[in-house]
């Protein structure tokens, strides 16, 4: 039996019925609905099915009327791309009793066709979801691109459920953990990576979760990687974002570094500038003390020259009116008004030679910066500093001193003396004021060897050992702001170690200080010419007096004339024309510092034309308070005295003369100019 002959169809009985019921119900219906009735052989398979009944959406959905499809097989409507190559699918619906669904092309449009079993045929329905598989392909494409921007991004990506489980792993943010993306994805994240469990990385994430909030934060993932962590949450999912910021947090410890030291160097530099402004501070205190004592030593100077001459004729006139006043009331009765009047020129002399002594130590505080050492009394230099500090020691403290007998020391008289004046100021502030009957310094000096001892001991409040140990340490001081510099006992031990001589000291809290200095003893010297007592027949001899000071050359002619021939010049070079005429003198007393011609200009004259007389010069000074005065005292080898001068001293260096044995000729005369 052919398939035409073996076409079945619904039965007649209440079909007409059913079908018109469906397609009533049916027919305003936006989805559409077919009923099929299966065709067999005439072994019963089924062949192909045919159309009963459409609704007008299904004739739409398949392109043809209502009812040109009743009665069409269903290989003759649709091609088998579409409903007509889903045979098999019908056949299965009707032969197992059970639906199906499957999504078929038609046309330009995709249709969703479910059919049921309905008697010998198949109820169809079908709906278009062309844009619900555009939509879904696209979603589809989106997300595989989603996933390979995810894979390809060098940062790291997951995701996690309300339950913590990991719904997606890049690439980057499993090699982070170690692992694989199959080792960890789908698994409980902080069983997969148990490593985060109480740190900060997990104290964030729950609090996102919970607070369904979003945060950034910094993680160190190894000693040497650092991760920037972006946490959000959306709906009950948290998304995990992270990326590498190591080489930003090695660029800020760098910057930090670079600060610190910056800030080191700053500080540093501050702490530089303040030294040094301190050390500029100090040094432009020391340049005025400087200029101060500078000033100080030149107006001593002047003053002292100045006062010298005068000096020196008072007293060599009181010295003379001694000596006559003397002769004439020798053997007469002690008393009456000459014997009076000899009391007062002696109590003049006194203090004539208080004004000596005075202007020498004013002389000697001038020359301190003189480098030349010579045999020094350190007794006279203790009396110079005493002299000096008695104004801070006169009402602290009561001076006592033990001198031995000792040998003069080579040294520098003016320092040795500010020495002793550092040393004696110190001990004065070591002792309070207003208890002068409970507190000493004594002074003591005694023979050590080839040492010469000098120790001043106070009763103070001494030292402890932490400050003993730094007193001669530069700017060192233990007195209030403004009290002191600090540079007394630094510069006194310079001044000793200058002289080849230390400078120690011995203290304790409570008990006082005692500094010894120890200089070196140097032979004794002799005198140039003896001090001794006059011959009682000198020999007479011609004498010399070159000087500027009318007075001070007639006092000289006085202590002179007696005994010998005495011719005064009052100028140099009223002196070099004489002896151009003249030259036969025993003796020359010749000043240093005179207006029109100096001492060192007449000694350069004689240099050059007439040496063998240098030989019987003795230069006089009052105070050299030039450069070239001093440079030429230091050079010149000749013996010299100071104003004010002793007429023994006078008269001993004209009779101590070097003998000559025939007449000294007159210098060889130069033209002169004008």
């Amino acid at each position: 039996m052919s398939a035409k002959d073996t076409r079945q169809t619904v039965p007649a009985l209440g079909a007409d019925t059913l079908l018109e019921a469906l397609e009533e119900a049916e027919r305003h219906d936006s989805e559409g609905c077919m009923v099929l009735s299966a065709v067999r052989d005439a072994s019963g398979a089924i062949v192909d099915f045919e159309w009963l009944w459409a609704n007008p959406a299904a004739s739409r959905a398949l392109g043809h009327g209502a009812d040109s499809l009743r009665g069409k097989r269903l290989g003759d409507i649709s091609p088998v791309a579409g409903l007509g190559g889903r045979l098999a699918i019908l056949k299965q619906v009707v032969e197992s009793g059970r639906p199906a669904a499957d999504s078929f092309p038609e046309g330009d449009a995709w249709l969703l066709g479910t059919a049921v079993p309905l008697r010998d045929g198949v109820l169809l329905r079908l709906r278009d979801v062309t844009s619900a598989l555009r939509m879904e392909e696209g979603l589809r494409d989106t997300l595989d691109w989603v996933r390979d921007v995810l894979e390809s991004t060098p940062e790291a990506f997951f995701t996690v459920d309300a339950e913590w489980r990991i719904t997606y792993v890049n690439r980057q943010a499993a090699e982070i953990t170690g692992r694989t993306q199959e080792q960890v994805f789908r698994r409980i994240l902080w069983q997969a990576c148990p490593e985060l469990v109480g740190t900060l990385f997990e104290r964030e994430l729950r609090r996102v979760a919970a607070e369904g909030s979003s945060t950034i934060f910094e993680v160190r993932t190894s000693p040497e990687r650092w991760h920037e962590v972006h946490a959000w949450c959306s709906g009950q999912n948290v998304s995990v974002f992270s990326r590498d910021v190591t080489g930003k947090k090695r660029a800020e410890a760098e910057r930090d570094a670079l600060l610190t030291r910056e800030h080191s160097g700053r500080l540093e530099a501050e702490a530089l500038v303040r030294e040094r402004t301190q050390e500029l501070v100090a040094a432009r205190e020391r340049l005025v003390q400087s200029e101060k004592l500078a000033m100080a030593g030149q107006l001593a100077e002047g003053v002292g020259h100045e006062i010298n001459n005068p000096l020196s004729y008072v007293s060599g006139n009181l010295q003379f009116a001694l000596e006559q006043m003397e002769t004439v009331l020798q053997g007469q009765v002690q008393g009456g008004p000459l014997a009076e009047a000899l009391d007062a020129l002696r109590e003049a002399r006194e203090g004539a030679e208080r004004i000596r002594v005075i202007v020498r130590d004013l002389q000697t505080f001038a020359r301190a910066d003189e480098p030349h050492l010579s045999p020094v009394d350190v007794h006279a230099a203790l009396e110079f500093g005493l002299a000096m500090a008695m104004p801070h020691l006169r009402y602290r403290a009561e001076v006592v001193r033990r001198y031995s007998q000792v040998p003069t020391v080579m040294a520098h008289e003016a320092r040795l003396g500010q020495v002793f004046l550092h040393l004696l100021v110190n001990a004065a502030h070591a002792i309070p004021e207003g208890d002068f009957t409970r507190h000493r310094v004594t002074l003591s000096t005694w023979l050590e060897g080839p040492w010469v001892v000098v120790e001043v001991a106070d009763t103070g409040h001494g030292m402890t050992p932490e400050v003993a140990e730094r007193v001669f340490e530069p700017f060192f001081t233990t007195r209030a702001v403004g009290e002191g510099s600090g540079l007394g006992l630094s510069t006194s031990l310079g001044m000793v170690r200058s002289m080849r001589g230390e400078l120690s000291v011995d203290t304790s809290p409570g008990t006082g200080s005692m500094f010894r200095v120890r200089l070196p003893v140097t032979a004794v010297v002799a005198d140039a010419v003896a001090k001794g007592a006059p011959k009682d027949v000198p020999e007479r001899k011609r004498v010399l007096v070159v000087d500027d000071e009318p007075q001070l050359a007639s006092l000289l002619r006085r202590l002179l004339g007696r005994h010998h021939e005495v011719v005064v010049t009052h100028s140099g070079r009223e002196a070099l024309a004489l002896l151009e005429r003249d030259a036969d003198f025993d003796r020359v007393f010749c000043d240093l510092m005179m207006a029109d011609l100096t001492g060192m200009d007449l000694h350069a004259e004689l240099t050059a034309r007439g040496p063998e007389l240098l030989s019987r010069f003795v230069f006089m000074t009052g105070g050299a308070f030039t450069e070239r005065a001093r440079a030429f005292l230091q050079s010149v080898p000749l013996p010299r005295i100071e104003k004010p001068f002793d007429p023994g001293t006078l008269r001993a260096l004209v009779e101590g003369a070097p003998p000559r044995d025939r007449a000294l000729e007159p210098l060889p005369r130069v033209a002169r100019r004008g």
